[in-house]
């Protein structure tokens, strides 16, 4: 068991959302409790994120939903009045996230450097990261940890999620997953054309006698758009029908995952599946599947000279492609050799 090697007794971190940043967090509180085990760690959290992580021991989780605004306003009060942190690590850049901040009484409030500031991030914290660099997010928050003097990285995974009871196909039958759904957000561009992934299923099942399944979230866009899939034989639609813990379980026991950047493609990675991500309109060495970016189909810098006429070395990092036609860019055959390259073994 390494030696503890800092004396703090309390760490508040503020990190809300989203799904995808809330996997690459878990090596940061993994690494905390390994190399700070005396440490008391709360964590203001999002309500649908916290879904995912809340089994992790050893955590005080203060959990938001930021439709209930009186309800945060008096869970953050009461945060308020309960203690004052040796260190709050403020890791969230939205506006939301630094107007909480107001709430926590730390005496060391470490955030983001200015080239990652946002949102008048700087004005609520005294001591900040240097983020210089080109690296994965994940990689991003450990430089937090270097902050209060712990360098050392645990990837450790364990979420202490216990197998889903949840009826999803035969048992022993083998199975694909796909999120085609990124976001919610206007002009979210990430998506790649939902009538490729017919091909793609088409093409396992004709070729390796594998289902797939469809997973997604519950806004009325996934659910319309699902409906595509629902008479097909060999695909089982479960858009809306499954929390995060049962994704969790889904994803664990399938064969590869297939789709953009998203929560759940984060997840796959998480649990090291072999994973297809589809990238153009954002850069998969900074926000790609960590734990298995191989099989990542990346034609982010084809569509940053044809969209914003700049290359990699041009480029602010981390410059996403605004525009509806890059993901265009990725064929069903890219897809298809990549599903030939981790299945044919």
């Amino acid at each position: 068991m390494p030696k503890p090697i800092n004396s703090l007794k309390s760490i508040c971190i503020i990190r809300l959302s989203s799904i995808g940043d809330i996997t690459h967090m878990i090596p940061i509180i993994k690494t905390l409790q390994i190399h700070s085990p005396m440490t008391n760690i709360t964590w203001v959290i999002g309500k649908t994120e916290y879904h995912l992580v809340k089994n992790i021991e050893n955590i005080e989780f203060i959990v938001i939903d930021k439709r209930k605004f009186i309800e945060t306003i008096m869970a953050l009060l009461r945060l308020r009045k309960k203690k004052c942190f040796d260190v709050l690590l403020h890791m969230q850049v939205s506006l939301r996230s630094n107007l909480m901040t107001l709430f926590v009484k730390a005496k060391r409030r470490i955030g983001f450097d200015k080239s990652k500031s946002k949102n008048f991030h700087s004005l609520f914290i005294n001591e900040s990261i240097d983020s210089s660099g080109n690296v994965h997010v994940l990689e991003t928050f450990f430089y937090f940890l270097s902050k209060i003097g712990i360098k050392s990285k645990e990837y450790s995974k364990d979420i202490n999620i216990k197998d889903s009871k949840i009826s999803i196909l035969p048992s022993k039958e083998k199975y694909i997953i796909f999120n085609p759904f990124t976001s919610s957000r206007k002009f979210n561009y990430r998506e790649w054309n939902i009538n490729n992934y017919k091909v793609i299923i088409d093409y396992l099942a004709n070729n390796y006698g594998i289902n797939s399944v469809i997973i997604g979230g519950y806004s009325k866009y996934e659910l319309e758009k699902s409906v595509l899939f629902n008479k097909r034989n060999n695909v089982k639609n479960m858009v809306g029908k499954t929390n995060l813990q049962d994704v969790y379980s889904l994803i664990k026991s399938s064969e590869l995952y297939i789709g953009p950047d998203s929560g759940t493609l984060h997840i796959a990675s998480m649990l090291l599946k072999p994973v297809i991500g589809l990238y153009a309109t954002s850069n998969p060495l900074r926000t790609g599947p960590y734990y298995e970016m191989k099989y990542t189909i990346n034609k982010y810098p084809e569509a940053l000279m044809m969209f914003n006429k700049k290359t990699e070395n041009t480029a602010k990092w981390g410059e996403r492609i605004r525009n509806k036609n890059a993901m265009s860019l990725i064929k069903t055959q890219d897809v298809i050799n990549s599903i030939d390259k981790i299945l044919k073994f």
